[in-house]
C-alpha cells in the first residue's frame, strides 16, 4: 500500500507515521499493493482528528476519527 500522510496544523513526525502505517497496515491483505491510503491529521484547539481516505474501482472507503489525543484517534 502506498501512504500519503499530510498534517494541518501539525507537523507529522516518524511516530506518528509509523502509528498510522502500523494500524492501516493491517488492512493490507484485503487490498493490492499498489492501493493509495491518503491519510490526513489534523488539529483544532483541543480536538485532534484523523481522516483515512482509500479510493477504490467504483469505490471510495473514507473513515474518520475524532480525539483530545492524536494517538488515540489512529
Amino acid at each position: 500500500m502506498r501512504y500519503t500522510i499530510t498534517g494541518r496544523n501539525i507537523e507529522v513526525t516518524p511516530g506518528l507515521k509509523a502509528a498510522v502505517e502500523d494500524k492501516i497496515g493491517k488492512l493490507e491483505r484485503y487490498f493490492t499493493p499498489d492501493t493509495e491510503v491518503i491519510v490526513t491529521l489534523s488539529v483544532q484547539r483541543e480536538r485532534q482528528k484523523i481522516e483515512v481516505t482509500i479510493p477504490m474501482k467504483g469505490n471510495i472507503i473514507r473513515a474518520e476519527e475524532t480525539s483530545n489525543e492524536m494517538y488515540v484517534s489512529i
